[in-house]
């Protein structure tokens, strides 16, 4: 009792680090290093504006010691979307996060835009970028007493130069993607109710002849005054400038009843043939109304063999929006119980009507993909267990050629105490008789009945010396293939005839990946760290297939890695202790 005139103090801090690295990879090609090394040098900031506001930046930073993307075998139409792991990235960002139109990975990791127009078709590429440097990154977020939430993000990445070799040897850089500016700014107005109101609007600005883009939405979030009745959605518009403009329409339409033991829920989701949200957010594809029911019976209170039980029944319809023909038809239930010892059980099952897919065959024909149903059963153990287990199974079936589909994934977990712990992820995936697209001659799509096997395993463990060292190490094998067996002309109709072309070869496919990841980390003073990384990664991607487990293990161990060993020290300096430091002197 009796504080007063009681004044916060100034919250800032700086993080300057250097790193090295040292990376070898056999390419064994003339001009080319096959060892390299590089330092980095960086800061990271982070300044409270006030009570509400944070301001946090980075300065030429560092990623290198991230954790590898866990690369698959893509045989869809579709680009693979990746976890984000990079800690600037994924702190304080739920803001930013409001539409689903901010996708972390576009900035440096996984860039939308690739402009390849500078390398002839005589030219071999030596050495291509697939990454661009992160130059600086902002972020500004918080909200007020009055629930109003601001968010501002600002990030700049390099351009992207891909070396190309001619027919008489002359080397030269290529311009793949130039620098590119991102931006993001979100108004968020909590209501009364848990409901909200927001804005937000995303922009990439490229430099020179390359097109920008432009996503604005807003969004609302009702609720009635107990909880009981919700509606919310949203209206998006894109806005594509280059040397020809786009502007594209979305929304989001959602309401029903979300609490009691019958819910209920009704959501409409539309977007236009110019939709693109994609340079800074995650989208497969536009030109769709799709619309979904769904049911569901929840019992809350505890029985004597179960704390909660879930059931759920889903249909969903989808139309194209131009001109307005049918998709597909998809219903899906399921019932999850979690029992009194805490382990917890779900079955699920899905139906798929036969369906008009306008993407598979990739020149824009429609293909009638067959009726297909699934069902698989997931069992989840006690996580605060020494030692846990459990793991799922998954039967599909697809009606053309009785294609068939299992899946067998199994975990386990064990703590031997409190410094040390391992996990063991395996999982199976063969396929038989399935089909879709596997190339192109001219304008006609080639399709194939093939079989596809496909294995994981991944191992990691975590060794803490202190509560401030400790490291960890995840290693990663996937092998996945395509053997085809018969081949497919895709007929106007949409439906398969036999083909009668010249023999197709390399169609096949063989895919390895194997990563380790080892990062020791010490925290030597308070917000301070010192880290070593070992990275070491293999990709063999082959058009033939190789039979049996041990010799893709083999052949993927033996094949050229690419290691990299760094080093990162980053400290913490905090002002007020400078400000003391600098009295006593």
């Amino acid at each position: 009792m009796g504080l007063k005139d009681i004044k916060p103090p100034l919250r800032l801090s700086f993080s300057p680090y250097i790193s090295a690295y040292v990376n070898h990879y056999p390419a064994n090609i003339p001009g080319v290093k096959n060892t390299t090394s590089r330092f980095n040098g960086g800061m990271d900031v982070k300044y409270g504006i006030n009570n509400s506001f944070t301001l946090d930046m980075t300065l030429v930073p560092d990623f290198g010691q991230v954790q590898s993307d866990n690369r698959i075998l893509n045989l869809t139409p579709f680009e693979v979307k990746f976890n984000e792991n990079r800690q600037f990235f994924t702190e304080g960002t739920e803001l930013f996060n409001k539409g689903d139109l901010f996708y972390s990975k576009r900035i440096g990791s996984i860039p939308s835009y690739y402009n390849y127009s500078g390398v002839s078709s005589g030219d071999k590429i030596i050495k291509d970028q697939t990454e661009a440097k992160v130059l600086n990154a902002t972020k500004i977020s918080g909200r007020t007493a009055k629930g109003l939430g601001i968010g501002i993000f600002n990030a700049i990445t390099n351009s992207m130069q891909t070396e190309v070799e001619d027919a008489n040897g002359n080397l030269r850089n290529v311009e793949t993607q130039p620098l590119t500016n991102y931006n993001i700014l979100v108004f968020d107005k909590s209501l009364k109710n848990n409901s909200s109101a927001t804005f937000i609007n995303t922009n990439v600005l490229r430099q020179g002849s390359a097109y920008d883009a432009n996503v604005s939405a807003l969004l609302f979030n009702l609720n009635n005054k107990n909880n009981k009745y919700f509606v919310n959605g949203g209206g998006k518009m894109s806005y594509l400038r280059g040397e020809e403009t786009s502007t594209g329409y979305s929304y989001t339409l959602r309401f029903g009843k979300q609490s009691g033991n019958f819910t209920w829920s009704y959501n409409q989701v539309y977007a236009d043939d110019k939709f693109d949200p994609s340079d800074l957010g995650f989208f497969t594809n536009n030109n769709f109304l799709d619309q979904r029911l769904g049911f569901g019976y929840n019992i809350y209170k505890p029985s004597k063999w179960y704390n909660e039980w879930q059931s759920w029944f889903n249909m969903s319809y989808s139309r194209r929006t131009n001109p307005g023909d049918y998709q597909s038809f998809e219903i899906e239930t399921g019932s999850y119980v979690r029992f009194k010892n805490l382990w917890s059980a779900e079955f699920n099952g899905n139906y798929n009507a036969q369906r008009n897919d306008f993407y598979e065959a990739r020149n824009g024909q429609v293909y009638k993909a067959p009726e297909s149903f699934s069902i698989g059963l997931y069992i989840n153990p006690n996580r605060a267990k020494a030692y846990n287990f459990g793991g799922n199974v998954r039967y599909g079936e697809q009606q053309l050629f009785k294609g068939k589909s299992y899946n067998f994934y199994f975990f386990q977990n064990l703590r031997l105490n409190d410094k040390i712990a391992f996990g063991l992820d395996l999982n199976f995936n063969p396929n038989y008789n399935y089909v879709n697209w596997v190339t192109a001659q001219g304008n006609n799509a080639i399709f194939s009945r093939y079989d596809r096997r496909t294995v994981e395993n991944s191992f990691d463990a975590k060794y803490t010396f202190t509560n401030l060292m400790g490291f960890t190490v995840v290693l990663r094998h996937y092998w996945s293939d395509r053997r085809n067996k018969e081949f497919y002309l895709l007929k106007p109709d949409g439906n398969l005839a036999d083909y009668q072309g010249p023999a197709l070869t390399g169609t096949d496919r063989n895919y390895n990946v194997f990563n380790i990841d080892l990062i020791y980390t010490w925290q030597f003073a308070p917000g301070s760290t010192l880290s070593l990384s070992y990275k070491d990664a293999a990709e063999t991607y082959n058009t033939f297939y190789t039979q049996r487990y041990n010799r893709n293990l083999d052949g993927i161990l033996s094949a050229p890695q690419n290691n990299s060993l760094s080093v990162k020290v980053l400290y913490y300096i905090d002002y007020l202790d400078l400000k003391k430091r600098r009295k006593k002197i």
